[in-house]
């Protein structure tokens, strides 16, 4: 569940940073101190890490211990299936893979007004942005796609945590009985 939350909350924070970038493609104010966190954030992407040992263990010494039907079924859908699922959105899934498919285009315009120290770091950016429309409308898109793809992945993560709880309280009300 770990990893879910810190993925979640990875998920959220680029969705944040899709309307910070939102606001300064549209010429609205925007904290330039925090842009590098934003720009950190806006296309990273994310692994999808379960510990499934005990499950394995479980499938190695026969699923069929567990006699409800029902929750054996509900251990084996998320495992086999919600899990599964997950790590491939996370990671297989081609519009969910951020950085590869906007990270280029979006540092090509933002390279320009970036200003860079003498060491090489990055201290900030020259606003307002002065981005050829056509260019801006692009980069907007891009910001409307991963703002969607991420809620998306949201909303299946929201699932999944349902399913894990129903499943604790399933094991719990099994063992207590």
């Amino acid at each position: 569940m770990t990893d879910i939350k810190l993925n979640e909350k990875g998920h959220r924070d680029g969705i944040t940073a899709c309307k910070y970038f939102r606001k300064a493609f549209t010429g609205k104010n925007i904290n330039a101190d925090s842009v590098m966190f934003h720009y950190l954030k806006l296309t990273r992407d994310f692994i999808s890490i379960q510990n499934i040992a005990g499950y394995e263990t479980l499938k190695s010494k026969g699923l069929e211990l567990i006699n409800n039907d029902s929750l054996r079924l509900q251990i084996i859908t998320l495992y086999e299936y919600d899990y599964n699922t997950l790590r491939k959105l996370e990671e297989e899934y081609s519009e969910m893979q951020f950085q590869e498919n906007y990270f280029k285009g979006i540092n090509e315009e933002l390279v320009p007004h970036f200003n860079i120290d003498s060491v090489g770091n990055l201290n900030g950016i020259d606003l307002p942005l002065k981005i050829q429309k056509n260019k801006r409308n692009k980069l907007l898109i891009y910001l409307w796609k991963i703002q969607e793809n991420r809620n998306f992945i949201l909303e299946y993560y929201s699932e999944i945590e349902k399913k894990i709880d129903k499943v604790r309280k399933n094991i719990n009300n099994e063992i207590n009985h």
